[in-house]
């Protein structure tokens, strides 16, 4: 008995040696350089200081609209891919438990009653009846003495904290989807008012055309023209509704509502005309990109990536270890009577304790085949991750791009708007003086209004550009959903949209 138990202890102190290899962050193959290719010639176009730069969280704030606060705080509660999201973070949470749990001993109580009668043909008597009852508890272990265990338990507990980048990284996605989306609704309301204004105009033209047709100035051509030119325009109008309506279903989507295309009610549509800079929201202010190599902190799908390489690895151990010998150890106490009276008294007592010792043989080929199948993965991981970077340096690249593109596009278009309003000012002119003929002002009427159609754009563009490298940069860098308050009992109200999306 007390070399069973000294047995027992030098096997629980040897428990903890683990196969297979430590992880460690891989090479990218490539130089990663100290700034970003386009950060300098963004700051010094913006004319800002760090210091103006937008604060970490929550950047969204910074269009100072509480209804798109409240649509941001509605999908954290009620989207349905983040609740997805969450779900599996519960479940991985789980998995991580049972890893634990199985570098433990179990301890499992039996009982039984049984009546039993005995052969005749065997014994030469009569029929002999039993009846035993039994009471025990068992104990069964398992030595970790290769690590297959910790290994699991290390794999689990990684891919735990990769599903926790992933709901953050669904939270993040989501908040930019619901921005965007917004930015794309409040442009389209202004593309509805601003071809409503432009039909209204043209009419106006239309109307003079026919006063002079019918005093004999011009001849039927020229109201063929303006009358094209209103068609047009108004043949401009439903392919921005539909737009319009489209956008809302999706912003509905992301909250989880019905996708009627009631959210947000228009307060552009039927009113006078407006500057366009007076109604799309400002701009955010600059982002701090930081340095390259900072983003494999910041983003939560590269550490998502490199947790399940970390996983991967862990499982290359686990199957190793599966070709050394498996130890365990079972103790069993309790006792055993042929009366129920007598099963807790000192007679009936029974235990026994038992050493055990498998050592994979026949099956080493397909154990070994295994540990193969681990080690390819974790090199498909590696792979993966460092694609998985290249294309998240990619995308910062591309939105400094994009930010300093439409902010240089915007300018241009700004005077591109001024412009057309002069010449449509002019030709009106010389057209009513007889200088001009009429294709000359339906033309600069024209350009007017798709130069301010592309001012709309480009402005919801330049916007877009921010949002897009927030996102890429990995913002909001603290966590958007703390806890998944997505699975919580209490749910936030529904809110009231129709008023207020252009105050």
């Amino acid at each position: 008995m007390s070399r069973l138990i000294l047995g027992s202890i030098l096997l629980l102190a040897a428990a903890g040696c683990s196969m297979g290899p430590d992880y460690v962050r891989p090479e990218l193959h490539t130089e990663v350089p100290q700034t970003w290719a386009r950060q300098q010639e963004t700051d010094a176009q913006a004319g800002q200081s760090p210091q103006e730069t937008i604060s970490a969280m929550p950047w969204w704030q910074a269009f100072e609209d509480t209804v798109l606060d409240q649509l941001v705080a509605e999908a954290l509660v009620y989207n349905n891919d983040l609740a997805a999201a969450v779900g599996r973070v519960l479940e991985a949470r789980a998995m991580v438990g049972g890893a634990e749990s199985a570098r433990w001993p179990t301890i499992s109580v039996n009982g039984s009653a049984v009546r039993a009668k005995n052969s005749e043909a065997i014994s030469g008597f009569g029929p002999i009846y039993n009846t035993t009852y039994s009471a025990s508890a068992l104990l069964r272990y398992e030595a970790d003495l290769w690590g297959k265990l910790s290994r699991g338990k290390e794999a689990a507990l990684t891919s735990m904290l990769a599903s926790e980048q992933d709901r953050r990284a669904v939270a993040q996605r989501l908040i930019a989807d619901v921005v965007r989306t917004w930015l794309e609704i409040r442009e389209l309301e202004l593309q509805v008012a601003l071809n409503e204004q432009t039909v209204a105009s043209f009419t106006g033209s239309l109307e003079t055309v026919q006063e002079r047709y019918r005093r004999g100035l011009v001849s039927p051509l020229d109201v063929y023209l303006s009358s094209q030119n209103l068609a047009a325009a108004r043949a401009a109008g439903p392919v921005f509704r539909q737009n319009l309506a489209a956008a809302r279903r999706r912003l509905e989507i992301l909250v989880g509502r019905y996708p009627d295309a009631s959210i947000i009610a228009s307060q552009a549509e039927g009113q006078g005309r407006l500057l366009v800079h007076e109604v799309m929201p400002p701009p955010l202010p600059l982002v701090p990109a930081g340095l390259p190599g900072d983003l494999l902190q910041r983003r939560p799908d590269l550490r998502s990536a490199e947790l399940r390489l970390h996983a991967s690895v862990a499982r290359v151990g686990e199957a190793k270890a599966a070709l050394y010998p498996r130890i365990t150890l079972t103790a069993e106490a309790g006792s055993k009577s042929a009366a129920l009276s007598d099963l807790l008294t000192s007679p009936s007592e029974a235990w026994s304790l038992v050493g055990g010792l498998v050592m994979p043989l026949i099956n080493r080929g397909a154990t070994k085949a295994q540990i193969k199948a681990a080690e390819a993965r974790a090199q498909q991981a590696t792979a993966q991750y460092r694609g998985i970077v290249l294309q998240a340096f990619s995308e910062v690249e591309n939105a400094l791009d994009q930010d300093f593109f439409q902010r240089d596009q915007e300018r241009h278009l700004i005077d591109s708007v001024q412009q057309a309003r002069s010449a449509v000012e002019l030709a009106e002119e010389r057209y009513l003086r007889g200088l001009d003929n009429l294709l000359v002002t339906l033309e600069s009427q024209r350009r007017l209004y798709t130069a301010e159609s592309q001012l709309l754009s480009t402005r919801r563009l330049r916007r877009t550009a921010r949002i897009n490298l927030i996102q890429a940069l990995g913002g909001p860098w603290e966590d958007p959903d703390p806890g998944g308050q997505i699975s919580r009992i209490s749910r936030i109200p529904r809110i009231d949209t129709q008023q207020g999306a252009d105050q």
